[in-house]
């Protein structure tokens, strides 16, 4: 197994490797992208918790026996020259940009990636946001990927709930620990082979960029009002 990370730290890098490493499985690699400024629009309001104490990548690695690669893109033949010595079966998207058709068929079973929002009805940035605002069901996918973004054969949706006394912030907490809830449960079914994807159609594409600044204001009242009708 080979996961894809950032080199810095961050959340779900240090919770995937961790998790995965707890529950027992071998980490084959971890392969890790140096950070690359992306010049996402301003937000007006704060929609996620800031985490504070993470670990430094390369140190978890270490500490951890897991051997570590760092490149400054994980499409750059360095790295698929690692993935072809290595001849990896399964990799696990623990923080990554868009990878290239040449990374993704150097697995034998495929790149798993745990999106979240709803696919194919919700894809690309702010998938939360836009499931709020565009009133859609609101959840993680967990996906073999393929060359479009957040598209692939599915393997596992989970629908998360607004609760009546949800801030957006604990909503967007719940919507990471869903991804943390799917990965043992995918793992095993790969494990036990018993995984059935699911073929879609992408026809309707469902693809978004980040949110707009200017819908803001009526993101959050169609917040307020889902919360009003949550059971």
């Amino acid at each position: 197994m080979i996961v894809f990370s950032y080199s810095f730290p961050h959340k779900k890098t240090q919770d995937f490797i961790l998790l995965i490493n707890a529950l027992g499985y071998s980490i084959e690699a971890v392969i890790a992208s140096r950070p690359r400024k992306l010049n996402l629009p301003a937000k007006k309001y704060r929609y996620k918790p800031e985490h504070t104490g993470l670990v430094e990548v390369p140190e978890m690695c270490k500490n951890l026996n897991i051997p570590y690669y760092e490149f400054d893109n994980h499409n750059s033949k360095e790295c698929i020259d690692i993935l072809m010595h290595l001849k990896p079966e399964l990799g696990i998207i623990a923080g990554a940009r868009i990878l290239k058709r040449p990374v993704i068929d150097a697995f034998s079973k495929g790149i798993m990636n745990f999106h979240p929002g709803i696919i194919p009805q919700v894809r690309g940035l702010d998938s939360m946001l836009w499931s709020i605002y565009l009133g859609l069901p609101i959840g993680v996918t967990v996906h073999f990927i393929d060359e479009r973004v957040d598209a692939g054969r599915v393997l596992m949706r989970e629908f998360v709930k607004i609760r009546q006394d949800d801030t957006i912030i604990d909503l967007s907490l719940r919507m990471y620990e869903t991804q943390l809830l799917l990965l043992p449960r995918v793992l095993k079914a790969i494990t036990d082979d018993n995984v059935k994807t699911e073929n879609i159609s992408y026809e309707d594409s469902g693809y978004r960029k980040s949110f707009p600044y200017e819908l803001e204001d009526e993101l959050i009242k169609s917040f307020e009002q889902r919360k009003k009708e949550a059971i």
